[in-house]
């Protein structure tokens, strides 16, 4: 049995660049709570299609790895884009009429959770493949696509709000081509050989983190669940009740993108200068002034200031708060001394932890919304960060003390 190569060259290097920047244009994605407001679906429906999206993304991490025994990378990606096209259009498909078909619904969000998962995780491994063990080379690609990737997002998400302006279902039919076109970039990546040689079942050692470890791999999984959480099931319908234009629902949404691609960029030189905690500390402060300005929107608007303003504002704090997550971790999660193996589970441990903490909160937000109001919400979601930073402190305070007794 042969094994399938990848064919070294600039041109499949470009192949690769234009699927991860094509694949990046979510069209759909500001205006996703949109539509399902327009079609009168009711807020339980709308989080739990939200929530179920995340879930069985989250816990489908399993299934590339299973499809990879039988399948090379590129026929994975290419799988993972096209589920993710059917699941789009069984979406559109199932909100066609007047009645809403739920079973088909929920059967859209399970194969476009599951796709998206196949496809963003796999295409790593098909990086890899291609740069044939060119670390340089690997890296090169990562970091030049992460800037085209940034501009596909947003210059996507403005022209998704504008096609929904025309047509509440064009920017899903975008991001169908969108799945189709990408899935085209794949398969004219070149290669060499007839078949591919399914991957071996490693067998896995039981691995437990560290106390340091589990502190930070929690950090992360909270922290983006409380600006993920807000950022897709509840900030969207804010903007709707103060009656952002259509036109314009995908640019100010973009401001949260935005901020956090500013927020990364400026990460690695705050470190330097002021230290892992002074980030840290003003992470937590710019996510809790985010939280509590939406939560007084109504005393800010008494004192003359505008809904919208207070809003943009609070989603750019968010969005700030939400690029620092990451070099926060990063720069802290200490796994010098793990195998390959127990990274990797370290990591999709933390993806598994953020996606249940991600679905509570839109479980619970969904409840206060429709049974208190917005301001409400967002003042417990508050209260419930500043409870965990505290506490988070704390625990904080007692690693570095335990690290500076084992060094001495």
């Amino acid at each position: 049995m042969t094994t399938r190569r990848l064919h070294p060259g600039s041109g499949n290097h470009g192949l690769f660049l234009a699927y991860r920047i094509i694949s990046r244009c979510y069209f759909h994605l500001p205006v996703l709570l949109l539509y399902f407001w327009t079609i009168d679906m009711g807020m339980y429906r709308i989080i739990f299609l939200l929530a179920l999206y995340g879930l069985t993304s989250t816990f489908s991490s399993g299934i590339p790895g299973w499809l990879l025994r039988f399948w090379s990378p590129r026929q994975t990606v290419v799988a993972g884009e096209l589920l993710k096209a059917l699941g789009m259009a069984l979406m559109l498909w199932s909100t066609r009429q007047s009645e809403v078909n739920l079973t088909l619904l929920v059967a859209s969000q399970l194969l476009g959770g599951a796709g998206f998962t196949i496809a963003l995780t796999t295409d790593a491994a098909l990086l890899r493949q291609l740069t044939a063990g060119d670390q340089h080379r690997f890296m090169q690609i990562q970091t030049t696509s992460q800037s085209g990737m940034f501009i596909a997002t947003l210059v996507a998400g403005s022209l998704g709000s504008i096609l929904f302006d025309y047509n509440p279902q064009w920017p899903f039919i975008a991001a169908i081509l969108v799945s189709v076109i990408s899935s085209g970039c794949v398969l004219l990546i070149r290669v060499q050989g007839a078949e591919h040689e399914p991957a071996r079942p490693v067998e896995r050692v039981s691995f437990s983190p560290r106390g340091d470890q589990l502190f930070w791999m929690l950090f992360y999984s909270i922290s983006r669940a409380f600006t993920l959480a807000p950022f897709i099931g509840f900030i969207p319908f804010y903007f709707i009740m103060v009656n952002v234009d259509p036109l314009l629902f995908g640019a100010v949404l973009s401001c949260f993108t935005l901020s956090s691609w500013g927020a990364i960029k400026i990460a690695g030189p705050f470190i330097a200068r002021f230290g892992v905690t002074a980030l840290l500390a003003t992470t937590s402060l710019f996510m809790t002034a985010a939280l509590g300005l939406f939560a007084s929107n109504e005393w800010l608007a008494a004192k003359g200031m505008d809904y919208f303003i207070s809003g943009l504002l609070a989603l750019v704090l968010l969005g700030f708060g939400s690029g620092t997550i990451r070099p926060v971790t990063l720069a802290n999660l200490d796994l010098s001394a793990n195998t390959p193996d127990e990274r990797m589970r370290v990591f999709a441990r933390m993806e598994r932890d953020f996606g249940l903490a991600n679905a509570f909160l839109l479980t619970v937000g969904a409840w206060l919304l429709v049974s208190r109001d917005f301001t409400t919400l967002m003042l417990i979601f508050c209260l419930i960060y500043i409870s965990v930073v505290c506490i988070s402190a704390l625990l904080y305070l007692k690693n570095l003390r335990s690290g500076d007794h084992s060094s001495t």
